[in-house]
């Protein structure tokens, strides 16, 4: 399903993006708390690894246009400063 719609980015804008980033992400914590308990789960693990995939894309794709969503995404060529010189994300909604 993630692989479905990642052939859609071009076309997506900044909240869409960053919905679905968010959406996977949660995905992937969910997952991870659950193989805590059931390592062997190779369905659940499965699951982890397409919504992490798919997460990477739409962050990386979100980074390229918006900014980066964490400073893991920061690149050297953009520097710190353009890190912290970012609206957070409250301040980006308002306008």
């Amino acid at each position: 399903m993630a692989e479905m719609r990642l052939q859609s980015l071009d076309s997506m804008g900044r909240a869409e993006l960053l919905c679905e980033a968010q959406s996977h992400e949660f995905a992937m914590r969910d997952l991870a708390l659950y193989l805590d308990t059931h390592p062997t789960d190779t369905e659940a693990l499965n699951a982890f690894l397409d919504h992490k995939k798919a997460y990477k894309k739409y962050a990386s794709v979100f980074a390229d246009r918006f900014g980066a969503l964490t400073m893991q995404q920061v690149e050297q060529e953009n520097g710190w400063a353009a890190w912290s010189n970012t609206p957070w994300p409250w301040e980006k909604e308002a306008n």
